[in-house]
């Protein structure tokens, strides 16, 4: 396993040996039985009846595999969609995993083994890198999310929704959760924080000891990087980073290992700023009694990243139209309006709202009155994702100029 770990809630970074043990079998290695024909395994993508999908799901079990971590996701699903999945005689089991990775290589070493239909894995949550190896690998079902009937609802031509981290989806995954990039401060403490990272860097000199953020690959530290680069240009953005770098907490020689850890500095009043791609993280620790109640979110005037995390099938699951039935089910307006309600994620929907009819949109225009939740106004101009290719090379030039 190599030291470069790149993970968010949805996507862990995947090691590149794995990848290159699936191309390898792919170019000719040892042969395996052939894949299932589509009419040896009707599907939506097959015969695009949805009525015998929802007739082949009856009775499945469909394993998710997923990053566990976040209670209040792991709620969200138990409470909600389980019960709907039930209703169309579907079974949804959880698979919690430390990190989306473990997913992708048990796929990868069934394939391997020359289990080309019957996989363990039958969905998976997942976005950026991730997804694009296991792209170039053949792993994902193809051509199947914007035949689900919920898909009429997502605006496909929004480069949000149809690429990944700058790679086409091309039919290969479905949207089912947006992020944003916040940054948290204590009003009593700081009543007016920097916008903009020069003005962070102001700050800092002001504060010292005051400032930092994860170390890169960490996802988080990593999405604060890519935001100074996306501002500023990278050149720049590194010069920025490496004159903060001795104005941070303990002078720069040591990093935040991850997100909690900063959320813990934060709390603690070690440090004055926190950060999350999770635009409900300020509410939650506030309610969890990390954050003092004075804390409050905010976004750089500069535009805040954006992030579609989406689910995507292996093209040897075992539960395919069940996975397909589940997938349409993240998409249902109702589901999607709670996950979006403060009181349960407080996260902006995948659908084009504009394409519900009233009383349905309605629910997505509702203001929330929490002090620790942005309305979409607040949250500013949405910075799209780099190309996934870029992500490793940024990290690998903050290691070389910043952290030298």
């Amino acid at each position: 396993m190599n030291g470069r770990m790149w993970q968010s809630a949805a996507a862990g970074r995947w090691i590149p040996v794995v990848l290159s043990a699936v191309l390898l079998t792919a170019c000719g290695g040892e042969q395996t039985t052939a894949a299932p024909t589509a009419s040896a395994t009707p599907t939506a993508t097959a015969d695009s009846d949805w009525a015998r999908t929802l007739e082949e799901a009856e009775g499945q079990t469909v394993r998710w595999w997923l990053f566990g971590g976040d209670e209040r996701v792991n709620r969200y699903i138990d409470e909600y969609v389980v019960p709907a999945a039930e209703e169309l005689g579907v079974t949804l089991e959880r698979v919690p995993v430390d990190d989306t990775a473990d997913a992708v290589q048990r796929v990868v070493a069934e394939k391997r083994a020359g289990r080309r239909q019957g996989g363990s894995v039958d969905l998976v949550w997942i976005n950026g890198e991730n997804f694009a190896q296991g792209k170039e690998a053949d792993l994902w079902l193809e051509d199947w999310s914007r035949d689900l009937p919920n898909a009429e609802l997502v605006d496909w031509e929004d480069p949000t929704i149809n690429t990944d981290f700058g790679v086409p989806v091309d039919g290969q995954e479905s949207p089912w959760s947006r992020a944003v990039f916040i940054f948290a401060y204590d009003q009593q403490r700081t009543p007016e924080p920097p916008r903009t990272y020069d003005e962070l860097l102001e700050y800092a000199r002001d504060n010292p000891g005051r400032v930092t953020y994860p170390a890169p690959p960490d996802f988080t530290g990593s999405a604060f990087v890519r935001q100074a680069v996306y501002a500023l240009g990278e050149e720049e953005a590194l010069r920025l980073l490496e004159e903060l770098k001795p104005l941070q907490w303990r002078e720069g020689e040591a990093f935040p290992s991850n997100e909690a850890e900063l959320n813990r500095l934060f709390g603690d009043a070690q440090v004055d700023f926190a950060m999350s791609y999770d635009p409900a993280f300020v509410e939650t620790a506030v309610a969890k009694g990390i954050f003092p109640d004075s804390a409050r979110p905010f976004t750089f005037e500069t535009g805040a990243l954006r992030n579609t995390s989406y689910v995507t099938i292996p093209d040897n699951a075992g539960r395919r139209a069940g996975a397909l039935v589940v997938a349409n089910l993240l998409l249902r307006p109702d589901l999607q309006a709670i996950k979006a309600d403060p009181e349960v994620l407080g996260i902006p929907t995948v659908l084009d709202v504009s394409r519900l009819p009233g009383e349905q949109r309605s629910r997505f225009e509702q203001r929330t009155n929490s002090p620790y939740l942005l309305t979409s106004e607040e949250l500013g101009e949405g910075l799209r994702e780099l190309p996934a290719h870029q992500v490793p090379e940024i990290e690998d030039r903050w290691e070389e100029v910043v952290l030298r």
